[in-house]
């Protein structure tokens, strides 16, 4: 994932959907930031009060932001040229026409492929059909998980409807090679908002059965208040069932998620600082209580699993979005302390991590670029380094 988050919370950093959920703007700290940071985005801008509050929070062109990770390899090669051994990446990006999906592969070490300065490919075509917008609406949020059987990556996103239905998830599965495999697929619509899908392979012990289904967990604010839902997708793309309520909080909201399969976690406003809380699953099924997972002394938001990692972001008043970072038990419990992982003065936001390599967006030049970062256990290995800077 993702961390995925176009519904960002540092607002101004949006380029998803107007409304924002309460359990992300509302610490005093951050909306302070807002509210300057949306003054000179604006004025920076140029953008007239007539036009519609979506557009207003988008920022300047070529901006990458809300980025995701995928490691990909091939069990079965025959030989070194099938082995693929690389890093697949994807963000959103406005090229002139709108926020949009875009790609790029990384070697093995996490180096960009052709440099930081060479563009990334559009990863959805302007498709139509049953079901989709003519053209489609701006997409956000983007995730997704590489399934090593079948050597493609399945990438889940949110996309605006327009009135009444707001946001909804859509699905797509992709080639090693960055490019959709045929149209996207409606996952949850509806009235309200569906937003931040995130998504990971789900090990079914319950038939002994060598398929390996996707859980997708999303938030969705018909209620109200933001609640966490998932729905079952088999390996070919197929949903098996509508979306259920994996949680709901009393009088709180649970959003932005994120999943390893095995344990569902998400941002939990129930104190008076946001959280990160969990609930573990069982054949795509809660099991037992929810419990608080992670978390600082200060706000915690953009969640990401990893192998054995969870990473996250924290704000602070002096620099901005940080990410932190923990070790995860196998039994989904943390283990050892919050490690900061990357602090300089500058927003670090929506960290991902897959296979040890850190990737997130990173305003220090002026404007959203992706960097990245080896890690070992969650501590940094090295400085961090540029993969796409592109303008």
């Amino acid at each position: 994932m993702k961390a995925n988050q176009a519904q960002t919370d540092l607002g101004t950093l949006d380029v998803g959907s107007a409304q924002q959920p309460t359990s992300r703007a509302g610490h005093p700290r951050i909306r302070a930031f807002i509210g300057a940071t949306a003054a000179a985005l604006f004025l920076a801008a140029g953008l007239s009060a007539a036009q519609p509050a979506y557009a207003q929070r988008q920022g300047p062109a070529r901006e990458q932001k809300t980025p995701s990770l995928v490691y990909m390899t091939n069990p079965d090669a025959r030989n070194r040229t099938e082995q693929i051994d690389s890093y697949f990446m994807a963000w959103v990006e406005d090229r002139g026409s709108g926020a949009d999906l875009y790609g790029k592969r990384l070697f093995q070490n996490g180096l960009a492929q052709g440099g930081p300065d060479k563009q990334g490919i559009q990863i959805l075509r302007q498709l139509t059909g049953p079901g989709r917008n003519d053209p489609p609406g701006e997409r956000a949020d983007p995730d997704m998980v590489y399934n090593a059987q079948r050597q493609e990556i399945y990438v889940v996103f949110s996309e605006f409807k327009g009135e009444p239905d707001g946001w909804d998830i859509y699905a797509v599965r992709v080639a090693v090679s960055g490019y959709a495999k045929g149209n996207p697929r409606l996952i949850a619509g509806g009235p309200g908002d569906q937003q931040h899908p995130d998504v990971a392979i789900l090990n079914d012990d319950r038939g002994g059965s060598s398929n390996e289904d996707y859980v997708v967990v999303f938030d969705d604010n018909t209620r109200d208040l933001d609640e966490i839902k998932m729905v079952r997708v088999r390996e070919n793309g197929i949903q098996r069932g509508a979306a259920t309520t994996l949680f709901a909080g009393e009088a709180w909201n649970a959003t932005d998620p994120t999943t390893n399969g095995q344990v569902v976690a998400w941002v939990d406003d129930r104190d008076a600082d946001s959280e990160i809380w969990a609930i573990r699953l069982r054949n795509g099924i809660p099991n037992g209580e929810d419990y608080r997972l992670a978390g600082t002394d200060d706000d915690d938001f953009a969640p990401n699993f990893g192998t054995g990692s969870l990473v996250w972001n924290v704000y602070d008043a002096a620099s901005g979005a940080d990410i932190v970072g923990v070790q995860v038990y196998p039994n989904q419990r943390t283990r050892g302390p919050n490690l900061g992982i990357v602090v300089p003065a500058a927003d670090q936001s929506w960290p991902v991590i897959a296979n040890g390599l850190l990737l997130w967006s990173d305003n220090r030049d002026g404007q959203f670029d992706l960097y990245a970062m080896r890690t070992v256990n969650v501590r940094s290995r090295g400085r961090e380094y540029a993969v796409l800077t592109d303008r």
